[in-house]
């Protein structure tokens, strides 16, 4: 069995750390600068560094198997939830895709990565002030991801086989789906929010390797012996969809499809908030635009 590792460990030889608004800007810029105008370029916000890169149906069979879930239980759990959406809940005119999409949108479990194609909605994330039982938390350390997505790989679309009946990752039915980068899926806008966050989704398959891809995923940056790999299941310990990490400084090789991720110091998060909210209207109200959002943000105005 693998060695535990924490994902302060899978990620942080490759971060580079904003302490204020004008060094989290200067680090988005340089992302963007080296990255291949070919790509995708997506970002994601959360507002632990410490958090491991796990959708939510990862983190909960987690939880319940004491171990990284595998794709077997994955595909076993989602098809449950399609069950009891189309029998108890009757939505039975929905794809299987877009029924992930509305139990993501409402804060149930699905393999489905919340991402944005604008790095300051991405930021408010990391940023963004958390409260308990209506009283603000403390300001901890948050994580930026941007995620170069590889050429040549198709986006998902609601077709025959995408928007379909059954779940469109089953076994066999899509080429490395656990060995390779996840897709991008842009959704439909089923409700203010996907507009407001300009959102998209990252769909993969748990993370799987072949004889030697152990080389992927390198410990730190360097020339890639020193430092050694990590093995396959401690990387599952700090991401649930295949990663090729890069620090923000080095330009990556002609059609490498990194991620980068930068720490938000907890000084930083405040004075971030004042600019994002001041000089670019972004808030709980222009992110979480519809009533559920109100419902549950609006409150701590008061």
């Amino acid at each position: 069995m693998d060695s535990e590792i924490t994902a302060e460990q899978f990620f942080s030889p490759w971060e580079s750390v904003a302490s204020d608004w004008i060094s989290s800007r200067d680090k988005i810029e340089e992302i963007i600068g080296i990255s291949s105008s070919s790509q995708a370029l997506v970002w994601r916000g959360m507002p632990d560094a410490s958090n491991a890169l796990f959708s939510s149906l990862y983190r909960r069979l987690l939880a319940k198997y004491g171990a990284p879930p595998t794709e077997t239980q994955m595909l076993s759990a989602e098809n449950r939830i399609l069950e009891a959406a189309r029998g108890s809940w009757r939505f039975d005119n929905l794809s299987a895709l877009e029924i992930s999409a509305q139990v993501q949108h409402y804060g149930g479990p699905t393999r489905l990565l919340d991402v944005t194609y604008n790095p300051l909605i991405a930021l408010w994330f990391a940023v963004e002030q958390k409260f308990d039982r209506g009283l603000p938390i403390p300001d901890i350390d948050g994580r930026l991801f941007a995620f170069a997505l590889g050429e040549g790989r198709a986006e998902p679309q609601l077709d025959e086989k995408w928007g379909g009946y059954e779940i469109p990752w089953k076994p066999g039915e899509i080429k490395d789906w656990t060995t390779e980068l996840p897709l991008l899926w842009r959704p439909p806008e089923y409700n203010p929010r996907i507009s407001a966050q300009n959102a998209a989704f990252l769909v993969g398959g748990v993370p799987s390797v072949r004889n030697g891809g152990n080389a992927r995923y390198r410990k730190g940056p360097g020339d890639g012996t020193s430092k050694g790999a990590w093995r396959i299941g401690q990387v599952k310990q700090a991401t649930s969809v295949t990663l090729f990490m890069n620090t923000s400084d080095r330009k990556p090789q002609n059609r490498s499809a990194p991620t980068f991720t930068i720490r938000i110091a907890a000084k930083a998060k405040a004075p971030i908030r004042k600019v994002l909210e001041h000089h670019f209207g972004y808030n709980s109200a222009s992110i979480y635009p519809d009533l559920y959002g109100f419902a549950r943000y609006g409150s701590f105005e008061f």
